[in-house]
């Protein structure tokens, strides 16, 4: 990847988390009789979130949809006691950078984000993370959403650069990583969990190992 000038990243579960959720909905599970292994639950969160879209806004219809799907894949029945605990206990927790996103700094490289996210991005961006963008491309104010190439597309507009002079980092299949391989991106999938352990295209567990790749 030694052409690359630029390089652009997902934000949610790519450089920001929740780390207090899975936990939360765990005690939860295990109070309403559903014992499960946290790793177990980290998995299947996670493949749902691939196969659900996510609003930019999301509200309390939103999660009790989701919820419920969850706790039907770990092969329990969502009630309305357990629905109403599990979103008492995990929604509007507070977004924090994940850990090795300090690693960034190392980068010698303009950075920019391509996110589907509400209007507050940008607020959001500047409050948590040490560092400047120098683009951040939001799907509330673009009026664009991944895996939408049209969303993309306006990475190209902004920094003048040809696709495969650009990496992009992403942690989801469908709305990070399809897409801008598609389009000639330099896809990286952020895997943490080792989710993918299967994929043939460029993976990395932290953003630690991102520097070596570019």
């Amino acid at each position: 990847m030694s052409s690359i000038k630029a390089i652009f990243f997902d934000v949610a579960h790519t450089l920001l988390e929740k780390p207090t959720v899975m936990p939360a909905m765990h005690a939860v599970l295990e109070k309403h009789g559903v014992t499960v292994p946290l790793h177990e639950l980290r998995a299947r969160h996670a493949i749902l979130m691939e196969a659900v879209e996510f609003p930019d806004r999301t509200d309390h219809v939103f999660y009790r949809r989701f919820n419920a799907a969850v706790v039907r894949a770990l092969g329990a029945m969502p009630t309305s006691e357990l629905l109403d605990d599990l979103f008492a206990a995990t929604t509007y927790q507070p977004w924090t950078p994940y850990p090795d996103v300090a690693a960034l700094e190392r980068i010698g490289l303009p950075r920019g984000i391509l996110s589907n996210w509400d209007e507050s991005l940008e607020e959001k961006i500047s409050g948590a993370l040490p560092f400047d963008f120098q683009w951040i491309l939001g799907s509330a104010a673009q009026r664009f959403r991944k895996p939408d190439p049209a969303f993309f597309h306006l990475i190209l507009e902004a920094t003048g650069l040809q696709a495969n002079e650009i990496a992009y980092v992403g942690d989801s299949m469908k709305l990070d990583i399809e897409p801008a391989t598609r389009l000639g991106f330099q896809s990286i999938l952020i895997d943490r969990e080792s989710l993918f352990p299967y994929s043939p295209l460029p993976r990395i567990g932290s953003l630690a190992e991102l520097e070596s790749m570019l």
